[in-house]
This record gives C-alpha cells, structure tokens and sequence, in this order.
C-alpha cells in the first residue's frame, strides 16, 4: 500500500495545464476552496496535491456496502468500487459539462479517483456518498460501468 498522499499523484509535468490559472510557479496558484466537509462523505476522504489535483479516496478495510457488492457475487474491491464509479462518471458526464474530469489510481488496499477540478470532485464526492444509501443507484450505476468497460474492450 502507498502513503495516502501517493494517490492520485502525477509527475508536474503530467498535469493538465488551465490557462486561467497561473501555471508557473506553481506555488502562484490559488489554495483550494473544499466545500465538502469530511463528515459528510466519510468513510471517503480526500488527499490535497495542490496546486494541480484532489484525491478521493476509500479505505477498501473500511467494507463500505460490502455486503451490497456480495449480493451480485463482488468482493468490493477497489476495482469493484472503480466499475461502480465508472457507472456514475458516465452518468455525471451526461449531466454535467465536461469528459475525462476523473481518473482512477487505486491499488487492492485504497480505491482512488482524482480530478484536477476541484469543484466538480467535491460536488462529486457528496453525491457519490448519497448514492451509497441507496442500493438500487449503487446497481444502476454498476450495471453502467460493466456497459462502458465492455465498449472499452
């Protein structure tokens, strides 16, 4: 398992560049403003890689809905928790502006996904933890990232 602040970490290179944001030096750029309080998405939590990124992390010890992923024969793995997020993604993309906002860089200990838009990753944050309230969303929304996986191969 890597450090916490290991995930979701590029090189400085490897960072998408916004023009409307000061790029060099880095430490020019803005701190980031979470909206997100800790308590209302946990057991999730997030990782700072400012300037460039937000990590949104899941301790896959913790078991969130393991029970709900044994139902259809998952273990809730990270790459379980990734195929469910891909489902959402895909729906946030139909809802929201934007395609190729969030990535993935989970290991079989820590689900990760991470965004360089910040807003969209707290707001993201929120609405995935609701989800997890209700079976039959965590269903659809694994259902769509088997879809999309498939296209993908």
């Amino acid at each position: 398992m890597k450090k916490f602040k290991q995930y979701g970490q590029r090189k400085e290179e490897e960072w998408e560049w916004f023009p409307w944001l000061p790029w060099w030096p880095p430490e020019t750029r803005p701190p980031f403003k979470i909206r997100t309080r800790p308590e209302d998405i946990a057991p999730f939590f997030f990782v700072e890689h400012h300037p460039y990124a937000l990590s949104l992390l899941l301790k896959i010890s913790d078991g969130l809905k393991a029970d709900t992923f044994r139902k259809i024969g998952l273990k809730g793995s990270s790459k379980d928790w990734e195929t469910l997020v891909t489902g959402f993604i895909e729906e946030w993309e139909e809802n929201n502006s934007g395609v190729d906002m969030f990535h993935f860089d989970s290991d079989e200990d820590v689900f990760c996904v991470y965004s360089q838009y910040i807003d969209d990753i707290s707001l993201f944050s929120k609405l995935l933890r609701a989800a997890c309230n209700d079976e039959k969303r965590l269903y659809h929304y694994l259902d769509r990232g088997f879809q999309k996986l498939n296209e993908q191969n």
